[in-house]
């Protein structure tokens, strides 16, 4: 298989029966009982051609990781198909043992050139960046995904976890919102300084029910650096660090530029 870029797992079957995986890399496999009796199978990375070995004869796939589009012919040409990360796909009489390339559209949240499209909620007009787009959906209680129209700065905010259908799309890319949550918790958990109060430079407090309200807290104030959290009340603060930093048990401090950054 010919393949550039960075290792990313797609795992290939050839059978309507999902299997859980072993080994977390891009696996071809080009029979269900071959696989089944430890047979032939290959790992594939990134984005390429399947050689004479394997071309053509791939009837399952399943994305572990990444999203891709996959084409009947080589070189990225021919009848495509989308397939994102967590999909289990196993191959329609259209596409069972016609599969010749697999483009890779990069892991994350944000499907690039992909189109969450249907299921629309409402257009907001004059939103640059997908994170702007985001925030819309997270206000609206029934939005479960966006669509953001990159060149015209349009923002569709979504009933649907991938719209109604999934598009290909140059100048469009789609996230869930689940997604983007799932993401923000992870960065956060790497920026919480647990035991340790980013003490002074106050400009306020409130009381918030956890770290990640008191984080959001602070993203709505301008000239707010870093958040220092205890049992409930939420200290906003005007300097990265506070004013006097110190180990203090049952405290908990965040640097808002660590949180933007990750």
């Amino acid at each position: 298989v010919q393949s550039t870029g960075k290792m990313y797992k797609l795992f290939f079957l050839s059978a309507v029966l999902l299997i859980s995986v072993s080994e977390a890399q891009l696996q071809l496999w080009q029979h269900y009982l071959t696989y089944l009796s430890g047979g032939k199978k290959h790992d594939f990375y990134g984005s390429g051609n399947l050689d004479s070995w394997w071309d053509n004869k791939v009837s399952h796939v399943v994305a572990i990781e990444g999203n891709y589009i996959l084409y009947q012919e080589p070189n990225f040409a021919g009848k495509a198909l989308i397939v994102l990360e967590g999909d289990a796909v196993p191959m329609s009489s259209d596409w069972n043992d016609k599969l010749s390339s697999v483009k890779f559209l990069g892991n994350g949240c944000v499907k690039r050139g992909i189109d969450f499209a249907g299921a629309d909620i409402k257009r907001i007009p004059n939103v640059p960046t997908m994170d702007g787009c985001m925030k819309y959906c997270n206000e609206e209680q029934r939005c479960k995904s966006v669509a953001h129209d990159v060149p015209n700065r349009n923002c569709w905010i979504k009933t649907g976890e991938r719209g109604a259908r999934v598009n290909i799309k140059a100048g469009v890319d789609s996230a869930s919102k689940s997604c983007y949550q799932k993401k923000a918790q992870l960065r956060l958990e790497k920026c919480v300084h647990n035991d340790y109060d980013f003490a002074g430079a106050d400009i306020g407090s409130v009381s918030a029910a956890d770290i990640p309200s008191c984080v959001k807290s602070c993203q709505g104030l301008a000239n707010c650096k870093s958040i220092a959290f205890s049992k409930g009340t939420c200290w906003r603060k005007d300097k990265r660090l506070g004013a006097n930093p110190r180990a203090k048990t049952d405290v908990h401090s965040v640097e808002m530029i660590c949180v933007e950054s990750c």
